[in-house]
């Protein structure tokens, strides 16, 4: 379980650490504090230095540059370093305390196609190579790729970025990242499986549950891969109802429905590793935020899953202040931090703390 998170240089935080994390952490503060870019911190420092999972944050923000060598809008990586600029001899690190192999991700001159794991002719003409160093060691090292000199990531270069494979005894725990966008159907089939495999489907009919108890069950259909694809979202999830005769599509119904199948689904992926849950509360009304936090807290704490998630509302804390009440047992498994850059440090509030901050409406965001 990652317990403190060190930062330096990467995208908003000069110098940052987040302290004290327990079991499920919320992570709050204003607009652009950098609540998502701590969830893409732990991500990348969990997945011990995947590269993919720096190109999956580019991606999800639309980070994109206009590469002059390939003439095309290609991923953008000078985001990812503190001021946004990407000049040979700059670099960011993240760091944990509890044995996680610290990271370093560096910039230089492109010298040549030496150690590269690959390469485009014209990119010698001012090009850049960005190198990753520490995390987990795997068949692919060196991780270096070609950049133009806007910082975009070549072409060529996105092919070595493809999610690594690791040896099994070296293999990182798994970790899910959530966005507020919708998730893909084939995503959720795929962890669906899973929670079959495992005999937790219940788990996952319980968690929908929560916004309709008269949910009975919850089935895919088995669709071939070429019409998924042009299938329109969330087809081929069909969910039951006690007394009927017909199940209904997923997308007959509100978000709520949607988030929720997803939460629970990603906490069995995630089992023994990490669940990234970027804005927790998207689609959820006020009134089951602390039946949605139960879920959360109780199914992490039975799969030994480490939970970081992010929101703006106040319900949300609200929410998990409520459970605190509830169940006090949970008061130690749960904190919110508070995210200041400028400070240089999360402001942290342990589960009776949170109560305390909500029944004396202290504004903790």
């Amino acid at each position: 379980m990652l317990n403190t998170l060190t930062i330096q240089n990467y995208r908003g935080f000069q110098a940052f650490a987040l302290e004290g994390a327990t079991h499920v952490n919320l992570l709050v503060g204003r607009n652009n504090s950098g609540k998502t870019a701590l969830l893409e911190a732990v991500h990348f420092l969990a997945s011990g230095g995947d590269p993919a999972v720096l190109q999956a944050s580019t991606k999800r923000r639309a980070e994109v540059a206009v590469s002059t060598v390939e003439g095309r809008g290609l991923p953008d990586m000078s985001h990812l370093f503190f001021g946004h600029e990407c000049v040979p001899g700059v670099s960011f690190t993240l760091s944990g305390a509890n044995g996680t192999p610290s990271l370093k991700v560096i910039v230089g001159e492109y010298t040549g196609p030496a150690g590269v794991v690959s390469s485009i002719e014209d990119a010698r003409n001012g090009g850049l190579m960005m190198s990753i160093e520490g995390g987990v060691a795997t068949p692919y090292d060196p991780r270096a790729f070609l950049l133009s000199k806007e910082g975009a990531l070549l072409g060529v270069a996105k092919i070595g970025m493809r999610p690594h494979r690791f040896d099994p005894e070296d293999a990182p725990a798994p970790v899910v990242f959530v966005s507020p966008e919708k998730t893909e159907p084939l995503s959720v089939a795929h962890m669906w499986s899973q929670a079959l495999a495992e005999k937790r489907e219940v788990e996952v009919r319980d968690a929908v549950r929560i916004l309709d108890p008269s949910v009975e069950d919850i089935v895919f259909q088995t669709i071939d891969s070429t019409s998924f694809q042009v299938s329109l979202e969330r087809s081929g999830i069909l969910v039951g109802f006690v007394g009927s005769r017909r199940r209904v599509p997923l997308g007959s119904m509100g978000d709520g429905m949607r988030r929720l199948l997803v939460l629970a689904v990603s906490l069995v992926r995630a089992s023994g590793g990490l669940l990234l849950i970027d804005e927790i509360d998207t689609g959820l009304h006020y009134s089951i935020m602390p039946k949605m936090w139960e879920m959360v807290v109780q199914t992490a704490m039975k799969s030994n899953t480490q939970v970081f998630a992010t929101t703006h509302s106040a319900d949300c804390i609200r929410g998990l202040a409520a459970l605190c009440w509830n169940v006090p047992d949970l008061q130690e498994c749960v904190c919110v931090h508070k995210i200041e850059p400028r400070v240089g440090k999360s402001i942290r509030f342990t589960g009776g703390e949170i109560l305390l901050a909500v029944e004396q409406d202290i504004e903790m965001r």
